[in-house]
Parts: structure tokens; sequence; C-alpha cells
């Protein structure tokens, strides 16, 4: 799953131009166009968290030894763990991932009033905000170095005991 994908395609359904160049249809976007938006781009955020924890654990999918290990470190995320856990971790100490883990929370009770809520209506110009912050706060998780990315793997997928 690409993850820059889901992006390009959340601007197309907002009515934005992705970063391709490619044009979207004129006009005001339907709501359910923006809705999908939306969901799309909590997908791509999702699915980079995934990616990221994969890549920093296993190493790279293409290496053919290591794709059934790395398809299952990217399969092993679950949505509403990854938020809370991602709280707590920024709440402990890691600034840098505080931006991306309040727009992950945020973007996924959005997602959840884009696909349950009908009365819930999105305005083009927020969805359109939402995205380009959404992309850069996972331009900023990529950023960060290696051993971070690595320890925040560990801490989303891996449970802690309790000390007694």
């Amino acid at each position: 799953m690409n993850w820059q994908h889901l992006f390009d395609a959340a601007r197309l359904l907002a009515g934005a131009p992705d970063a391709g160049g490619i044009s979207p249809r004129p006009g005001r976007p339907r709501q359910a166009m923006l809705r999908r938006a939306i969901s799309a781009a909590y997908y791509a955020m999702f699915h980079a968290l995934c990616q990221s924890n994969a890549d920093t654990l296993v190493g790279d999918a293409a290496t053919g030894n290591n794709a059934e290990l790395w398809a299952r470190a990217y399969r092993a995320l679950d949505h509403r763990p990854a938020k809370n856990r991602l709280a707590s971790y920024t709440s402990e100490g890691a600034p840098a991932l505080s931006g991306f883990a309040s727009l992950f929370g945020d973007l996924q009770s959005q997602r959840h009033d884009a696909d349950y809520n009908p009365r819930r209506m999105f305005l083009r110009s927020q969805v359109i905000a939402i995205i380009d912050q959404a992309e850069a706060e996972t331009q900023a998780l990529y950023n960060m170095p290696i051993p971070q990315r690595r320890a925040l793997a560990v801490h989303l997928l891996l449970a802690s005991r309790n000390r007694s």
C-alpha cells in the first residue's frame, strides 16, 4: 500500500490537484467525495505508520526472506490501540511525534464521522487543509531518525508487562 498515493487520492476526491499535477473534476465536490477524502487521508497516515513499523523492525520488504515477516509487522497495528499508544508515547517525552499523534487521533474521529454520521457536513477548504496537515505530519514522522521510529514501532506493537 503506497501511502503517498492515498494522499493523492484524497486530494483528487476533495477537488484539489494532487502532487503529480492531475487535475480534479471541475465544480464543487459532493459530500460523498469529501467524506472519502477524509477517510483516504486517515488511511494514508495509518498505512504510513504500518510501513514505518515494518521497515524499522524487519527491514526492506523486497528482501525475499523478510517478506513474510515484514507483512506480519505491517499488519500488526490496530486502529484504536494505535491512537491510544501514540497519545501515551508522546506524553512520555516524544515531542517530535506530538503533531502526528494528535492529528492521527483527530483524523480517526473525523473518519468515523465521515463514515457514520449522516448529519456531519464537510467543506472542501477544511478537507484540503486536513489533507495537507496530515501529509506534513506524516513526512515529519519519516524524517525522524530510524532509531526513534524503531522505538515508536516497539511501543506501538509490543505490549508492556506491568512491573510487580
